[in-house]
């Protein structure tokens, strides 16, 4: 059978591993809100439960464990466990099965047994159960809207949940509906949760309809080894809203059980990209001679007519908006960067040509699976450090058979730059680029082909390094990585500079600056 796997790494590759774990009539995309920030601390694995999302469904009648042995093969040896609702009962049945696999345990809304009986009353009454149960059997559609009512019940961000629920979990299939609540019906955690070792961090609404807050207090008495947390005014869903407060209590608890590497997760913030380039979008398109040249490089490699949706991902200023237009024909276009500065000049300059301009960061894209026919993105995805992350939004977001159109700029760009700067001091001066091994490896695993690979360098001309240092900032690339120097540079240190530049000035009294290019064809086959 096909189970849906999907795996995103951290910017380390010592991070800590992740799955995380679904509820019943949802799936994986559930978490996509929660992603950006868990992928700082962690190598995130995915799994969309049988009969859910993309996954094929068990044979009637499955029990518990053949859910969890149905997706084993797919999970990390050892890895931290996070499951909402069903999928913290089934984690907690995973951990007492297999405690070697798992190294620390965080259940969201879920409950020791989700039934109640006169041992365990803090559960779901069963008359309650077996009427919703006849409703999912009898009219799925309906049984599946009151599911969505009672999980937002009581929440304080209830009109959020609910705008941002239509937009993730895809509908479930309603042969497995029934099936998958038998198999809720069936599991018996308590035996589990007091022999269990691991770390375990339970967390609970005071307003959930679904999982009684009562159940806390219970968990609390009965297996104090354990971590409980109730949380006010809080629903089913506790940790789709605020998703930053659920992710730094998720991080504090595994820092604690020294499950967390300290230190800063990446060298790029993006923030100051978004802010440079924001503050550039007036003298960009002056300054931008090198990016234009490259856009309209890239797009030689399109045919005359795209599949649709196409997305410009990272459009700047929108320069390459009213090339796309022209062949994209009735299908919708879609303007996206990470600086709402920019944004806003483009959705200015162009309006009308673009459908839609959307904020949103390449490595988290606000779009759904499978939306996009074709992706061009000229000189924006070196500004991406996490690959992986990167390469598997665009396999994402494309449908089956979409492509991808990239320029980028590899390790060599500004050799000259980054060299003279060396010679000055040992701080990181100059803006550094992955390495073709790494873009490699980062499409590899994301499972898009490449159907082209075209490298050349361009090389830009100035009389003064004044005049390059200057078209980088009207352009906002400056300097925006890890161990650059804080505060201004001083007078001598740009003389130095300055002079050791001069080194490379050639007989036609020019100072070069080189760009080492990348254009690259990918397909999701």
């Amino acid at each position: 059978m096909f189970i849906y796997r999907e795996h995103l790494a951290a910017y380390r590759k010592d991070a800590a591993e992740l799955v995380l774990l679904h509820g019943w009539a949802s799936d994986s995309s559930v978490w996509r809100p929660l992603l950006s920030g868990l992928r700082r601390n962690f190598n995130i694995t995915l799994i969309d439960l049988p009969g859910f999302g993309r996954s094929d469904g068990l044979e009637a009648g499955a029990d518990p464990d053949q859910v969890i042995d149905s997706i084993l093969p797919f999970l990390p040896a050892t890895a931290l466990y996070c499951g909402w609702s069903l999928g913290g009962i089934l984690a907690t049945r995973l951990a007492a099965r297999l405690p070697a696999r798992v190294q620390a345990l965080i259940c969201v809304a879920s409950n020791a047994v989700f039934v109640a009986d006169a041992d365990w009353p803090a559960a779901m009454p069963p008359a309650d159960f077996e009427q919703f149960a006849a409703l999912i059997a009898n009219k799925p559609s309906a049984g599946l809207r009151r599911f969505e009512l009672l999980q937002l019940h009581g929440d304080k961000h209830a009109r959020q949940l609910r705008v941002e629920l239509a937009g993730l979990s895809a509908a479930p299939k309603p042969v497995y509906l029934s099936s998958s609540l038998a198999c809720l019906r069936a599991i018996d955690n308590r035996q589990a949760l007091a022999e269990l070792t691991c770390p375990c961090l339970y967390l609970f609404g005071d307003e959930d309809a679904l999982v009684p807050s009562s159940a806390a207090a219970v968990f609390a008495e009965r297996f104090p080894q354990h971590r409980v947390q109730l949380m006010a005014g809080r629903g089913h869903l506790l940790f789709l809203a605020e998703g930053d407060v659920f992710i730094a209590l998720l991080a504090e608890f595994c820092q604690a059980q020294g499950l967390l590497l300290s230190g800063a997760a990446s060298q790029m913030n993006k923030q100051d990209i978004g802010r440079s380039f924001s503050r550039a979008a007036l003298s960009y398109d002056g300054a931008a001679l090198l990016q234009r040249r490259v856009a309209d490089g890239l797009m030689a490699y399109l045919p005359q007519a795209l599949v649709g949706p196409v997305m410009d991902l990272g459009c700047g200023t929108g320069y390459s908006l009213p090339a796309l237009r022209a062949r994209t024909g009735a299908e919708a276009l879609l303007a996206v960067d990470l600086a709402p500065g920019m944004l806003r000049y483009a959705a200015d300059q162009y309006k009308g040509v673009a459908e839609y301009f959307v904020c949103g960061d390449a490595e988290d894209l606000p779009l759904a699976d499978g939306s996009i026919g074709t992706i061009f993105s000229s000189l924006a995805l070196q500004w991406c450090e996490n690959l992986t992350a990167l390469l598997s939004e665009i396999e994402r977001v494309l449908a089956p058979g979409g492509d991808a159109y990239i320029a980028t700029l590899g390790p060599d760009t500004l050799h000259e730059l980054r060299s003279a700067w060396s010679q000055v001091d040992g701080y990181v001066h100059v803006n550094q680029f992955a390495e073709r091994s790494s873009l490699t490896r980062a499409i590899v695993d994301s499972g898009l082909e490449v159907k082209a690979w075209d490298e050349s360098t361009e090389l830009m001309y100035y009389q003064k390094l004044s005049e390059l240092t200057r078209e980088l900032k009207n352009i906002g690339a400056h300097n925006v990585n890890g161990g650059r120097p804080s505060g201004l540079t001083g007078r001598q240190r740009l003389q130095s500079l300055t002079q050791h530049y001069e080194q490379y000035r050639g007989v036609d009294n020019n100072l070069p600056a080189s760009y080492q290019l990348w254009y690259i064809h990918l397909r999701k086959e």
